[in-house]
């Protein structure tokens, strides 16, 4: 299930209301500073997909609706909505006299109606613009055949019946439609200002135009600056800013010396700070299966990989846990808890011991010859890989080295195959299910060599179907992933956003991801 940090009611309620009347100057409002792995680049909410990009663009444009910091979905740039009783047409009606606002706050005669939300989800099923947010909205009637060019842009189901009048008309009910209106891809686009920019279109400050809380202040190298006009104690700034001068301090370090106001941490350091914990990453081994490679024997694989689960300690530093799968707990297919819906894919092994004896009939030693364990010198697993080795030496008299690289030559031997057997960690990027399980197909980089027809036919079908049935076809994928152990999931490991004193009402899933300041105050 997805978290979100909580605030009280009353407090919600007053930030709110600050929020949507804007009131004061900016008179002793605070500022938020958020590290990021590389500036925003593009500010284009139909196309950006990179974190730092999507953070930006969570504040600086506003939706229909947007979630508060309990998980709630609440009205936003709209008065209110009704749903039809089948569920597949959602009416909204929009707030009148919104406008676009530009750099540095400065005033647009450019107004927010329903034209704009038209416009953008135009552009999502246009080809040419590549929108990463086709998949999340395919329910939209239409939107497959407007996407390949096979029906018009004006057959999508969604339409202005006014100028604050827009209608979604889905061609099957969708449970998590509202929640995907919170993604910047659902955000408005103004079609005049838009052209304007002549393809320009959010990646410059005079090309873009903020419809949220915030607006664009400033954007160098050095960083993103948003600000809004809002009195303490809201949140009036948010800087997105690489942390360059201070390499080799733990979160809670960069909190206590007011060079950020949250962090994520992975360390388990003990802390007074406020934290939320979550988890988007498992470590497994990687057989290399490759063609010609000694590990293309699945018996063999199973073999090794039933005593490594059985010899594979949790490490006592660390967030770590014993994996229950390869995807992590915590993580949701349209609002569905997966893990809980999958259930188990672990296959069972009962005698791995007899299973090797099996699988070894007809090798050689040689065949062995140079079969190495690969691990990042920093991850510091070492003496997990090494518990493994020992039990293989035990268990099958297998002799392997344990090779610790840095993280860099790891990321390049492992993306190469340049490998036999690799204790890896496998992360589900934004929080997706569907592009961890893509990890191992072709298209997807082709981790450990693994190909399989139905694999990959599952896995593409998941991609035009939602809620339930997608969740079933993506955990049938896992599950026959995990069956042939060219991967075996052993830890999983946690990380926490961690967040400094006085700071409240700020909504945070890592997944989306979302870093919403939105309703944030600081006292």
């Amino acid at each position: 299930m997805k978290q979100f940090l909580r605030i009280t009611a009353a407090v919600l309620a007053a930030a709110f209301l600050f929020a949507l009347t804007g009131c004061s100057g900016g008179s002793g409002a605070a500022s938020f500073t958020w590290f990021v792995d590389t500036i925003p680049a593009n500010l284009d909410p139909q196309v950006v997909s990179a974190v730092p990009d999507v953070i930006a663009c969570e504040n600086l444009y506003g939706g229909l609706v947007r979630k508060n910091a309990d998980g709630e979905i609440v009205p936003n740039l709209c008065e209110s909505w009704t749903v039809s009783p089948d569920g597949r047409t959602y009416t909204f009606a929009i707030k009148d006299g919104l406008t676009y606002t530009a750099a540095k706050g400065t005033a647009t005669d450019y107004s927010i109606t329903a034209e704009d939300f038209v416009f953008a989800f135009r552009r999502i099923f246009q080809a040419q613009t590549g929108s990463p947010y086709a998949v999340e909205f395919s329910a939209i009637e239409n939107s497959a055949a407007v996407l390949d060019g096979t029906a018009a842009p004006s057959t999508l189901g969604v339409s202005a019946s006014g100028p604050l009048t827009l209608v979604f008309r889905l061609s099957e009910k969708d449970d998590n439609f509202l929640a995907k209106l919170t993604l910047p891809g659902a955000m408005p686009c103004d079609e005049e200002f838009f052209n304007s920019t002549r393809g320009t279109y959010g990646l410059t400050a005079k090309t873009t135009l903020s419809s949220g809380s915030f607006y664009l202040y400033n954007w160098t190298a050095s960083g993103l600056f948003l600000r809004r006009d809002v009195s303490a104690p809201l949140i009036g700034s948010l800087r997105l800013v690489q942390n360059t001068g201070s390499t080799g301090k733990s979160a809670a370090q960069l909190i206590a010396d007011e060079k950020c106001s949250a962090a994520l941490d992975d360390t388990g350091e003990a802390t007074a700070l406020r934290a939320v914990s979550y988890s988007d990453t498992t470590w497994a081994l990687l057989f290399n299966s490759a063609e010609g490679s000694v590990f293309e024997n699945q018996a063999l694989r199973q073999a090794l990989a039933g005593i490594a689960r059985e010899n594979a300690a949790v490490p006592s530093s660390g967030l770590y846990t014993a994996a229950e799968g390869l995807v992590p707990a915590g993580l949701t297919v349209d609002g569905i808890a997966y893990r809980d819906t999958a259930g188990d894919p672990m296959p069972v092994i009962p005698d791995p011991r007899a299973l090797y004896l099996e699988a070894r009939q007809g090798m050689a030693s040689s065949d062995f010859s140079g079969v190495t364990i690969l691990l990042p010198k920093e991850a510091g697993l070492t003496e997990l890989a090494e518990q493994i080795n020992g039990a293989w030496q035990k268990d099958c008299s297998l002799f392997f080295s344990v090779e610790e690289v840095p993280q860099e030559e790891f990321d390049k031997r492992l993306a190469a195959g340049d490998y036999t057997i690799a204790l890896a960690p496998i992360c589900a990027e934004g929080g997706s299910v569907y592009q961890m399980l893509q990890q191992f197909t072709a298209e997807g980089g082709g981790l450990t060599g693994y190909s399989d027809p139905l694999y990959t036919e599952r896995l593409a079908e998941s991609a035009q179907q939602t809620g339930r049935a997608r969740c079933a076809l993506l955990a049938e994928c896992e599950r026959q992933l995990l069956e042939g152990c060219t991967v075996v999931p052993l830890l999983g490991q946690q990380k926490r956003l961690l967040v400094a004193d006085g700071i409240k009402g700020l909504v945070f899933d890592p997944f989306t991801p979302v870093l919403d300041l939105t309703y944030t105050t600081k006292n």
